[in-house]
């Protein structure tokens, strides 16, 4: 389930998801996309996933103590599918944050094209 979607300082997006077998849900950022495509990297502070915005396929490691990086994907990892309306939510908010220069409220800015093209 994901809820409370935002556009955070970096100019990407924010959102809180609760999947599989948590007990509560978790804030997670999207990383900035710079090539086009329909793949997204999300992570929180034990987790970390790819979600397809085309299919609602979601690669999503177990939750690590001390925080989870892209190798756990390969290792330690649940497969799951995103209801259609999460997934056209989520694909919204991403498309929206779409810019060569995303964010800058904190005078950082971010490549963020390849969501223009979702």
């Amino acid at each position: 389930m994901i809820t409370n979607c935002r556009k955070n300082r970096l100019g990407t997006v924010d959102f809180d998801g609760k999947f599989l077998k948590m007990r509560k849900p978790q804030e997670f950022v999207v990383y900035p996309m710079q090539d086009s495509g329909t793949q997204i990297k999300v992570q929180s502070a034990t987790r970390i996933g790819l979600i397809d915005l085309e299919n609602g396929d979601v690669l999503m490691s177990t939750p690590k103590a001390g925080g989870a990086c892209i190798v756990d994907l390969r290792d330690d990892f649940r497969k799951f599918t995103l209801p259609q309306e999460d997934v056209q939510t989520l694909r919204q908010w991403v498309k929206s944050t779409g810019s060569p220069a995303a964010g800058g409220s904190v005078g950082i800015y971010t490549d963020n094209t390849g969501a223009m093209a979702l």
